[in-house]
C-alpha cells in the first residue's frame, strides 16, 4: 500500500436540512509523488460533497479531505443507518485501492399534510368526500383521524380511523356525511365540518370541509302546490253545488250525420220520465236527390300497397386504431408507471398512487420514460389522450400534465393556462411552440370554456401533420382549431407532471391523471369519442 487512511469519526448523525462533515485524512507512504482521487459509494453518495476530489501528496506527507453531507428534508432521505465507503484510489497505483468504511444515521422527521377532496360537496341527502393524507417526511407516521360537524345537525362516519403512511405515500379516506333530517323546502344548508388528524410525534393537522344540503324541493314548488290545491278544492265545491244535465237525441244527430244508428236507443224506446228534449232541426232540402236504393254493399278494397325498401341503414363502426403507449396508472407499489405495450415503461417519482391515477404535488412530481414516445417531426402526426383531475383552478402559474423534451423546449405541451398573462385566463390548452431555442413564439388551441376543478375531464390534443394544425377536445368536443407552421423534432422523454423550457423542468402539475394514451396519427372527432372512458 502506498497510503493510509482514516475517517474521523466513523459515525455522524444528520438532521434533514442540515450538514454533517467528516474529515479524511491521507497520508503517502511511498516513496513517489503520488495524487489521490476521493470518491463516496453508497446510498449516501448523493448527499456527499467531496472537497477536494483529488490530492497531490508528497512521499511522507498527510493532507485532508473534507466530506460534506446535507440530506435534503424529503421522503427520500430515509431516516436511520446509511453504511458508506470512501474509495481512495491513487493515480499511479490504482491497484492499492482503500475504501474506509463508515456510518451516517439520518435523523427521522414526520410531515404529514392533509386536505378534503373536494373541499365543497353537495348532496340533498349524502356526501362520500375524500380525505387524503399526505407523508411528506422520511419516517411512518401514524395518525387518528376524528371529525366534528356543527351541533349534531349531520352524522360523519369515518371508514378508516387509524391510518399508517409510508414516507412519501398518501392514503386515501372516505367520509360519509349525513344530515339528520332530509330539507324537503327552504333554502340551501351549509354544514361546516373539521377533520383532525392526532399524529404521533407532532400536533393535530386539521382539513376543512364544507357539505351544502340543497333542499329536496324548491319553496317555490310549495307554494304552487299549495294554490293548484286550493283551486282543485273551489272548483270541486262548484262543479258539486251547479251540476248541469246533459242530454241529446244520439239516434236524430246520427240520421242527421249520415251514420248508422246500430245499439243506439231512440226517443220512443225510453220511458217518458228518461226522454230527452230534442233539439229542432231545420227541414231538409228537396231539391235533395234521393238516396240510393241498392242494397249492394260496395266491394272492399282488398289490394295490398307494394312493400318498398327501407332507406335507413345501420351506421358503420367506428374504428379506433391501436395506441402506441397506453398508461392506465392503476399501480399500487413500486416507481414504474406502466406501459400496456409493454414499450415506453416509465419511472415515477415524489407521486402517489391512488386507485386508478397517480397523483401530483406541484412541486417535484413526475412520470419520465426512458426515451421519446411521438414523432413531434413536421411529418409526424399524432393524438395525445388524458383523463385530468385539477387539483385547483385559481393558480397563477401554467400547469403542463403531457409534454415530450426537446434541448431546451418541449416538443407539445398538454397543459393548463392558470393566469398566464399571454393567454386567455384559467383554460386548457395544447401547445406548441416555434423552435427549440430562445424567444419562441407558442401556437395554442384553447378551450372555449373556463377549466373545472376538483372533477375528471378528458382532454385530447391532436398535431395533423397534413394540415399543420393542432386541435384541442374537451370530454368529446373540439374547442378550437390554429395552425403551427414549424414544428420541430423533440428527442426527448415523454413526460408527465411537467414540461420543459428553455432547458429547465417548469409547469409543474398539481392533480391527477390516468389513462394517458399516445397514438401515432391525427385522431377523428367520432375516433376521439369512441376510446373507452374508465370511471373514477
Amino acid at each position: 500500500m502506498s497510503q493510509w487512511v482514516n475517517l474521523e469519526p466513523l459515525s455522524a448523525a444528520v438532521d434533514t436540512g442540515d450538514s454533517a462533515v467528516i474529515d479524511l485524512r491521507i497520508r503517502n507512504t511511498g516513496d513517489i509523488v503520488e495524487e489521490y482521487r476521493v470518491e463516496v459509494v453508497g446510498d449516501p453518495a448523493a448527499w456527499c460533497v467531496v472537497e477536494p476530489s483529488a490530492i497531490r501528496l508528497y512521499p511522507g506527507t498527510t493532507g485532508a479531505v473534507s466530506l460534506t453531507f446535507s440530506p435534503p428534508r424529503a421522503s427520500d432521505s430515509a431516516a436511520g443507518p446509511h453504511p458508506y465507503g470512501v474509495r481512495v484510489t491513487p493515480a499511479e497505483n490504482p491497484e492499492d485501492v482503500t475504501v474506509p468504511e463508515g456510518t451516517l444515521t439520518v435523523a427521522s422527521f414526520i410531515d404529514v399534510r392533509a386536505e378534503m377532496l373536494p373541499a365543497t360537496m353537495r348532496g340533498w341527502r349524502r356526501a362520500k368526500p375524500r380525505l387524503v393524507v399526505s407523508n411528506y417526511g422520511n419516517a411512518l407516521a401514524t395518525a387518528s383521524v376524528s371529525a366534528s360537524g356543527p351541533g349534531n345537525r349531520v352524522d360523519i362516519d369515518i371508514r378508516t380511523p387509524s391510518l399508517q403512511i409510508q414516507p412519501g405515500r398518501a392514503h386515501f379516506g372516505v367520509l360519509r356525511i349525513r344530515p339528520e333530517r332530509l330539507l324537503w323546502f327552504g333554502q340551501k344548508v351549509s354544514h361546516p365540518y373539521t377533520t383532525t388528524l392526532q399524529v404521533s410525534g407532532r400536533e393535530p393537522v386539521t382539513a376543512a370541509g364544507t357539505y351544502i344540503q340543497p333542499a329536496l324541493l324548491p319553496r317555490w314548488l310549495g307554494r304552487l302546490s299549495a294554490a293548484l290545491a286550493s283551486v282543485v278544492i273551489v272548483f270541486v265545491g262548484l262543479w258539486l253545488a251547479f251540476r248541469p244535465s246533459v242530454a241529446t237525441d244520439a239516434t236524430a244527430q246520427a240520421a242527421m250525420t249520415g251514420l248508422p244508428t246500430v245499439g243506439v236507443p231512440t226517443t220512443s224506446t225510453l220511458p217518458p220520465s228518461q226522454k230527452p228534449a230534442v233539439v229542432s232541426q231545420p227541414a231538409p232540402s228537396t231539391s235533395a236527390p234521393p238516396p240510393s236504393t241498392s242494397s249492394a254493399p260496395a266491394a272492399p278494397n282488398t289490394s295490398k300497397p307494394e312493400a318498398k325498401p327501407s332507406s335507413h341503414q345501420a351506421p358503420a363502426p367506428v374504428v379506433v386504431p391501436a395506441p402506441i403507449a397506453n398508461w392506465v396508472l392503476n399501480q399500487t407499489t413500486g416507481n414504474t408507471a406502466i406501459d400496456s405495450t409493454s414499450v415506453h415503461n416509465g419511472t415515477a417519482s415524489n407521486g402517489w398512487w391512488a386507485g386508478t391515477s397517480c397523483l401530483f404535488n406541484g412541486q417535484n412530481s413526475q412520470i419520465v420514460t426512458s426515451g421519446p414516445v411521438v414523432d413531434t417531426s413536421p411529418t409526424g402526426s399524432f393524438t395525445i389522450l388524458a383523463d385530468v383531475y385539477l387539483a385547483s383552478a385559481d393558480t397563477p402559474a401554467e400547469q403542463t400534465m403531457v409534454s415530450q423534451d426537446a434541448t431546451q423546449n418541449s416538443g407539445f405541451y398538454l397543459q393548463y393556462m392558470g393566469n398566464s398573462p399571454d393567454s386567455p385566463t384559467g383554460v386548457w390548452a395544447f401547445s406548441r411552440v416555434s423552435v427549440d431555442g430562445p424567444n419562441p413564439t407558442a401556437y395554442r388551441a384553447y378551450s372555449t370554456a373556463k377549466a373545472t376543478a376538483t372533477t375528471w375531464t378528458r382532454l385530447a390534443g391532436v398535431y395533423d401533420a397534413t394540415s399543420k394544425q393542432l386541435q384541442l377536445y374537451v370530454n368529446g368536443q373540439l374547442q378550437q382549431t390554429v395552425g403551427d407552421p414549424t414544428p420541430y423534432v423533440s428527442s426527448g422523454p415523454l413526460v408527465m407532471g411537467r414540461a420543459q423550457y428553455y432547458g429547465n423542468a417548469t409547469d409543474w402539475f398539481h392533480g391527477a391523471l390516468s389513462n394517458v394514451e399516445v397514438f401515432n396519427q391525427a385522431l377523428t372527432a367520432a375516433q376521439i369519442n369512441a376510446v373507452p372512458v374508465s370511471n373514477h
